[in-house]
């Protein structure tokens, strides 16, 4: 074993040797041929709080900084809003946080951190098949990722860093799964026609006309939380999307289509070449927008009929229209915040007073208006 700026061997707080032999080939008594395989759904788990703290510094907090993200939640019952996520329901059942999939996803970390640092929330996102390539290689891998951290070497592949904090591949039987062990499960039902959007698409919702994950939420007694997010189509100038970058000549356009069409598909009931998987051509700002996140009035499927297709379609809309509600309103009250998209003003007031600036009155935030 090779620990960098170390001598031989290392054995002080940051080598756990139990974990090394287990990952070394030296197995005489044959434990690994005869273990159950790593299931990735209930086998993780969370790092040690020094590894979060040192991935949320080196990854996440140089994007917060930048970004000087805002973060609210909804008393379920009266809809009134609050800043932070005080009113993000915690219980002893399963926790589904559902919302709009923002450019290139760069929010996940911002989403991810503060869940688990006001909540203790441990969020477990569900990877688009592409990324989760990089997800598939059992604990071994996480365990060697998180020594890397451990060791302050950095993690090549951003994927790794999705695993290691518990991401999955989406599908329908690990988002079972998750909500079927009582976990809290990340998902963006618009995928990556939302993540990778196209020129005047900023903030829409593609979500399919399906009741899947209601019914999955309803079967298990989940609490589903609507989450609404803006900040970062404002940060980036799409100067080509996929339809742009589809007609380029010289085979270009033709090359990206075959690309797009060999990708395996996020939903277990498309086919490949129905989702195009082509990023859009962005110039980031010099300054990104203020990222805001609005975390809406709850839904609780305890008395929910999973086969009742009625009642399960009420609450699909409920929740789509909450996150679309939940959009306008940021999207209105930011009008009210001097350093919404004023990137300048923001980091001289950063530098000024080492801390993010305030941000728009809770007044300018209109309670929901769903009905449950």
């Amino acid at each position: 074993m090779e620990v960098s700026g170390a001598g031989h061997f290392v054995l002080d707080a940051r080598v756990n040797l139990t974990e090394v032999l287990i990952d070394s080939h030296i197995d005489p008594l044959d434990i690994q041929k005869n273990s159950p395989p790593y299931d990735p759904v209930r086998d993780w788990k969370l790092p040690p709080d020094d590894v979060v703290r040192a991935v949320v510094e080196k990854r996440v907090n140089p994007t917060k900084e930048r970004a000087s993200p805002v973060f609210f939640s909804t008393d379920a019952t009266t809809g009134q809003r609050r800043l932070g996520l005080s009113l993000v329901p915690t219980n002893d059942r399963p926790l589904l946080i559902v919302g709009n999939h923002q450019l290139f996803g760069q929010d996940l970390g911002m989403i991810i951190s503060q869940l688990l640092e006001d909540r203790n929330i441990v969020a477990r996102g569900l990877a688009h098949p592409t990324v989760a390539e990089g997800l598939l290689r059992g604990e071994q891998e996480v365990r060697t990722q998180r020594r890397r951290y451990e060791f302050g070497e950095d993690v090549r592949f951003e994927g790794d860093l999705f695993q290691m904090f518990g991401a999955v591949k989406v599908s329908p039987r690990n988002f079972f799964r998750l909500l079927q062990t009582n976990q809290t499960a990340l998902l963006f039902p618009g995928g990556v026609k939302e993540a990778l959007h196209g020129k005047g698409d900023d903030y829409k919702l593609f979500w399919p006309e399906k009741t899947d994950f209601v019914r999955i939420a309803a079967k298990f007694n989940a609490t589903i939380v609507p989450l609404s997010a803006i900040g970062a189509a404002d940060s980036a100038d799409i100067v080509a999307d996929a339809n742009d970058l589809l007609n380029l000549p010289f085979g270009i356009g033709e090359n990206l289509s075959n690309f797009s069409k060999s990708t395996v598909s996020a939903r277990f009931d498309a086919k490949d070449d129905d989702e195009t998987f082509i990023p859009p051509l962005a110039v980031p700002k010099p300054f990104p927008a203020r990222h805001y996140f609005l975390f809406g009035r709850s839904f609780d499927t305890t008395l929910l009929d999973p086969n009742n297709k009625d009642e399960c379609q009420r609450i699909y809309r409920g929740v789509k229209n909450e996150v679309e509600e939940g959009i306008d309103a940021l999207l209105s009250a930011r009008k009210d915040d001097p350093y919404a998209l004023d990137g300048v003003k923001r980091s001289s007031y950063q530098r000024l007073f080492g801390k993010d600036p305030p941000t728009f009155p809770l007044s300018s935030l209109p309670k929901s208006r769903s009905s449950l």
